[in-house]
């Protein structure tokens, strides 16, 4: 068995002559809580449609769980739980009948957890689809993502509709379960901060292409903020080397750096001449927008 729960190579998908992923090599541990960041438009739902066998890729191939899921939707698609951004339901059912519609596709069905999660989410059986408020779609579109015990979960914007309350417990409780039970998780997210307790690992994908992959621990590691006052005013001319982001601000400069090494990179601040300098760790969300450019 493979290490890998997701294994691409040179994947794409083109709408068009418009390229909305090329050339994706990505590779998700088994058992990992991955996190496929990147802007509006950047890749994550085509990438995610292709591993599900939505869409077919028009380069490259991939693997999930083993299969191919071009050739092998149906294999695929009883391992794996997909919470898309956009929810497609049935709105004249009731969410009791769209339960069991879905409930008859999976041979593994957990019935019990079908009723604790409907109790989680406070989801009114009898209510037609169609009448359920945003926050409702979510949990119920998650519901029936989790309710088959999918050995992977693909979420795309999982908790975009919940209210913070309902978004804390279905981090903390039912995706830090999912976890601790060693399944795989891949999502996509523009709550960072929210998720960043969970993920393990982080993947940028930027304009279609991995801008950069690693463990979540080994980019804290590496990626810091670095905070310069000077006694005259910040140097015209300050170069760091590695630095994604520079601020200047009278007597202060903020620089984000993408590999810090305490020796080496504070050696390489004397020129300068700071009077202070402090190092500070980044959260996800600082990481994320350091990396692609942004703020």
């Amino acid at each position: 068995m493979s290490d890998w729960a997701i294994e691409t190579q040179q994947l794409g998908c083109r709408f068009g002559d418009a390229w909305a992923v090329n050339g994706l090599d990505l590779q998700v541990p088994r058992g990992a809580v991955f996190g496929l960041l990147g802007e509006n438009g950047a890749g994550k739902s085509t990438t995610m449609q292709m591993l599900t066998g939505l869409l077919l890729p028009d380069q490259g191939q991939a693997s999930v769980l083993g299969f191919d899921p071009a050739r092998d939707e149906v294999a695929v698609k009883s391992r794996v739980g997909y919470v898309p951004e956009k929810y497609g339901f049935y709105d004249y059912m009731r969410v009791t009948e769209i339960i069991a519609f879905v409930a008859a596709y999976h041979d593994n069905w957990n019935q019990e957890l079908e009723q604790e999660l409907l109790s989680d989410f406070e989801l009114p059986a009898q209510t037609r689809v169609g009448d359920l408020s945003k926050g409702m779609r979510a949990k119920l579109a998650l519901l029936l993502a989790l309710a088959y015990e999918p050995d992977l979960l693909l979420l795309d914007e999982p908790a975009g509709g919940l209210d913070p309350a309902s978004r804390r417990n279905f981090i903390e409780t039912i995706l830090g379960r999912y976890q601790q039970e060693g399944k795989t998780i891949l999502l996509s997210s523009h709550l960072l901060n929210e998720f960043s307790g969970l993920i393990d690992h982080v993947g940028f994908i930027k304009n279609g292409r991995l801008d950069l992959v690693a463990p979540l621990p080994s980019l804290q590691q590496k990626m810091k903020r670095l905070r310069l006052v000077f006694e005259q005013g910040t140097p015209p001319q300050l170069r760091l080397d590695g630095a994604l982001q520079v601020q200047l601000n009278g007597r202060e400069a903020v620089a984000t750096v993408a590999d810090f090494e305490e020796e080496k990179t504070l050696a390489g601040l004397t020129v300068y001449q700071p009077t202070h300098v402090m190092v500070e760790d980044l959260s996800l969300e600082d990481m994320f927008i350091a990396r692609l450019g942004r703020g």
